[in-house]
């Protein structure tokens, strides 16, 4: 019976150690977050302009940095749905939803903008002139993709006036 014991303790031992050096799980990086007060504030930090979204019925909630580089500015509306604006001084992916389904391409203005969605999140984003621009709709679901749609044109239009 010790004998049996002994071997029993030993392979506990052994699993023990074994999983105590096996790397651990990956966790996803968490961008750093600065809050500022306003979109003017964020703009002079990231040192180009941040656009901005003036659509009926949303308020800027949020102003954030994140990671330095990526401007986001988070509108809420009365029935709470949220919009997320991010814009950063690159050509690359800046909506980092990972598992995103296509939706594809669609003319919106003047743009040829990417769609997708995940779960009731629906994604637009597009670039132009060396800036990435990514709106993110929460809490849409059930009304379908115009709602959605209409925020992405009024934002495309909007900073194409600011641009002539």
């Amino acid at each position: 019976m010790k004998r049996i014991l002994s071997v029993v303790i030993g392979m506990m031992v052994a699993a023990g150690t074994l999983c105590a050096c096996a790397p651990a799980a990956e966790t996803p990086a968490v961008l750093p977050v600065e809050a500022v007060s306003s979109a003017d504030e964020m703009s002079e930090k990231l040192g180009f302009t941040m656009e901005t979204l003036s659509m009926d019925g949303y308020e800027a909630a949020r102003f954030e940095i994140l990671d330095g580089e990526l401007g986001q500015i988070t509108y809420e509306n009365q029935d709470g749905r949220i919009l997320r604006l991010r814009v950063q001084d690159v050509s690359d992916d800046i909506c980092g939803i990972e598992g995103a389904k296509d939706a594809g391409m669609h003319k919106i203005g003047k743009h040829d903008i990417w769609l997708g969605y995940l779960d009731g999140t629906q994604i637009a984003q597009w670039g132009d002139n060396g800036f990435t621009y990514c709106l993110i709709g929460e809490n849409f679901g059930g009304m379908g993709r115009k709602p959605f749609k209409e925020a992405v044109a009024a934002l495309e239009k909007q900073i194409e006036a600011r641009r002539e």
